[in-house]
This record gives C-alpha cells, sequence and structure tokens, in this order.
C-alpha cells in the first residue's frame, strides 16, 4: 500500500507546471489549440483558462498595433 503512494506521488510530481497566459501570448497557434479543445470539452485542465486569456491579450495587442500604424 505504501509503495502505491509513492508511485502516485512520484506521477504528481512528474507533471509539469500549466503554461502562462504570458506563453500562449507568445505562441498564439499553441493558444489557438488549446483553446480549441477547451472549448469543444476534450481537454479540463489548468492551460485553458490560460490560453483564452493569452488569445485575449494577444488580439488587444494586434488591434493596438493595427490602430497605431492607421494613425501614420
Amino acid at each position: 500500500m505504501t509503495w502505491l503512494l509513492a508511485v502516485a506521488l512520484a506521477l504528481a510530481a512528474c507533471r509539469p507546471e500549466p503554461r502562462s497566459a504570458a506563453f500562449f501570448e507568445a505562441h498564439p497557434e499553441v493558444a489557438r489549440r488549446v483553446a480549441d479543445a477547451c472549448r469543444g470539452g476534450a481537454r479540463r485542465d489548468a492551460e485553458c483558462q490560460p490560453a483564452e486569456a493569452g488569445l485575449a491579450a494577444r488580439q488587444a495587442a494586434d488591434r493596438l498595433a493595427l490602430f497605431k500604424k492607421s494613425l501614420r
């Protein structure tokens, strides 16, 4: 029984930390794949919210850049 607990803890420790919204903002293709999977129900993990936030931040930055370009 103790070995089962040890294995479970070892597996839990091997999971990588969820990627941040900043990561997803810098990698919009990855963010789209994760967000689409989350919206479709294929994923339900800690990366769903950061992927959505990263996409929103990227879209806002793109809109701001387009606005600034139009002022020139």
